[in-house]
């Protein structure tokens, strides 16, 4: 997006962060954030920074885990989901639950399994973010198991990379209305 800031971007009058934000409010007791603190419509948002600052989403991960301490399962989320909603999480939440043998339900993207719209067992997901460091191969997409569990969510995996997709986001949001 041409550095600029995502969280900020706008869909339907919302920013990207609120978006996810107000997703993740019905379902979540703690919402934590790694990143700068900002302003946002969202009450009880908990602002945390990975170290170092801007180091990408393993980092971020543990940091953000390491805010949440005593929670058992934990979500995953990009920050630039605009079509995410409370359902997606609990349909990711309530397979996970459904399946204790599995580490992590993640959406299915046309990439394949979301590492960045995933519910996690926070022990499982902290071992693996530990494991990888800081290094050129702690990508995210390395967090996942090898044996993921993963859920068709259809629009709610739509991320915004590109100006084309934050258009796509805006029409599909006007539409729902």
């Amino acid at each position: 997006m041409g550095g600029r800031d995502k969280a900020a971007l706008r869909v339907g009058g919302v920013a990207l962060l609120d978006r996810v934000l107000a997703a993740a409010r019905p379902v979540c007791e703690r919402l934590v954030v790694v990143g700068p603190t900002r302003p946002t419509e969202v009450p009880g948002v908990e602002f945390v920074t990975e170290d170092p600052p801007g180091a990408g989403p393993v980092p971020a991960i543990l940091a953000g885990l390491n805010a949440s301490p005593g929670c058992d399962t934990v979500l995953v989320l990009a920050t630039d989901l605009p079509l995410l909603l409370p359902d997606h999480l609990r349909l990711l939440l309530a397979e996970l639950d459904r399946r204790p043998d599995l580490e992590a339900v993640a959406a299915l993207d046309p990439q394949g399994a979301n590492p960045l719209l995933a519910a996690y067992r926070s022990a499982a997901l902290a071992s693996r973010a530990a494991r990888l460091g800081l290094g050129p191969r702690a990508a995210a997409s390395r967090l996942l198991p090898h044996a993921v569990w993963t859920v068709d969510l259809g629009r709610a995996t739509l991320n915004v990379n590109r100006p084309e997709d934050l258009a796509a986001a805006e029409l599909l949001v006007a539409d729902e209305f």
